[in-house]
């Protein structure tokens, strides 16, 4: 049983915190000490996201991963990380945009990974529309 939000919380949430953590070290240049303080989390959990051990997983879909080749995933992590590396956003900017990300996410493309995880639930499965609307309902 896997239900959509341990979806987001295995892979897509990981998997954008490391495309960030990679995009502000790699295009901006910040030491992993620099970019975990701008992150809020430790040097430690840089290192594994830049490594790849953590982070690193993704589903994959006619020969692509499904999140790092999301066009949507992609213009988020550049914004999110632009934002981080020249301090635009504040800690609280962040974490919306992350959300927002997220949202966006859940509501398109969590359905098309949860019945790639879980076959089982069959192709006509609409829990992840379902859900995604009465949390924003609330």
């Amino acid at each position: 049983m896997k239900p959509p939000c341990e979806i987001v919380v295995k892979y897509l949430l990981p998997t954008l915190r490391a495309l960030i953590a990679k995009e502000i070290s790699e295009r901006y240049g910040l030491k992993q000490e620099d970019s975990a303080r701008k992150l809020g989390i430790t040097q430690s959990a840089v290192s594994y996201y830049l490594s790849g051990s953590r982070g690193a997983i993704d589903i994959r879909e006619h020969g692509a991963t499904v999140l790092r080749e999301n066009p949507r995933v992609k213009s988020a992590v550049k914004e999110i990380a632009s934002a981080i590396a020249e301090d635009r956003f504040t800690t609280i900017q962040v974490i919306q945009a992350l959300c927002e990300t997220c949202a966006a996410l859940r509501s398109t493309d969590l359905c098309r990974i949860h019945m790639r995880l879980l076959p089982s639930i069959g192709e006509n499965c609409n829990l992840c529309r379902v859900l995604f609307k009465a949390t924003n309902q609330t």
